[in-house]
């Protein structure tokens, strides 16, 4: 079991709403209507500040939804739409989507989602708490020694915090045997394997520079592994972006 390091338990308001803004930032732009996505290149839309997938049903993809828990979680303070607490949403394709986008209902949706910006980095950030401790299940003695002594490095400060934070939301912990591609994964996991021993990591910039470069490896790893036609390489200019967001 990996212990958790008591600074995530000692994130200020400051510090939620830094990450939370850089992650708003990364996933919409900082746009108000980014908050409701469906890209032309994706096969479900997303939403939020998070860019939280809510997988049309029937769909079968290697992707964790977090939609609907991230409503149930908000809406235990900010009471929620009736019509997204679904397991699915009631659109099938993006041309439905797009023909209800300027519906009030979407609208509704879009002021819900941008009032309540600071409970959802406050599910991020609970989910992540939560499922640090599984980070190492399942992986032998020396080598989860040596994730655990990377993790806790980088949970020192606010840009590592952010790193890891922001990466577990965008590409997931790595540990879901359903996220992979031809065997291999590209969550938090794989980033930290890929990453030099911790010993080698001194400073805060040797620290992030080697997680920024480690997870634009996995992220170019999963493109190369990737059905071919899902193109992801096209993808890759701007994952490489956010990764380099990383350094101090």
């Amino acid at each position: 079991m990996l212990p958790y390091s008591a600074r995530a338990d000692s994130l200020s308001a400051e510090d939620y709403q830094w990450i939370g803004e850089r992650i708003f930032q990364n996933e919409t732009g900082g746009q108000r209507a980014h908050l409701t996505f469906w890209s032309s290149a994706e096969e479900f839309p997303s939403f939020g500040l998070g860019h939280f997938i809510w997988l049309p049903a029937g769909l079968d993809l290697p992707f964790e939804a977090t939609f609907s828990q991230m409503v149930d979680f908000v809406a235990q303070s900010h009471p929620a739409p009736d019509w997204i607490q679904q397991p699915h949403p009631p659109w099938q394709t993006k041309a439905e989507f797009d023909q209800a986008w300027s519906s009030a209902d979407m609208a509704d949706l879009r002021d819900w989602l941008e009032d309540t910006k600071a409970q959802q980095i406050a599910f991020i950030v609970q989910r992540f708490k939560q499922r640090a401790p599984d980070l190492t299940q399942g992986l032998q003695p020396e080598e989860a020694a040596q994730i655990q002594a990377k993790f806790n490095q980088l949970m020192q400060t606010r840009h590592g915090q952010y790193g890891l934070i922001d990466y577990v939301n965008f590409k997931g912990w790595g540990t879901n045997p359903i996220e992979r591609y031809q065997g291999e994964g590209w969550g938090l996991l794989q980033v930290l394997q890929a990453m030099p021993e911790a010993e080698e990591l001194k400073d805060n910039v040797v620290l992030m520079s080697a997680f920024s470069q480690a997870a634009k490896t996995v992220l170019q790893r999963r493109i190369e592994l990737a059905p071919a036609a899902r193109n992801e390489q096209r993808w890759m200019a701007g994952w490489a972006r956010r990764m380099e967001g990383y350094l101090p």
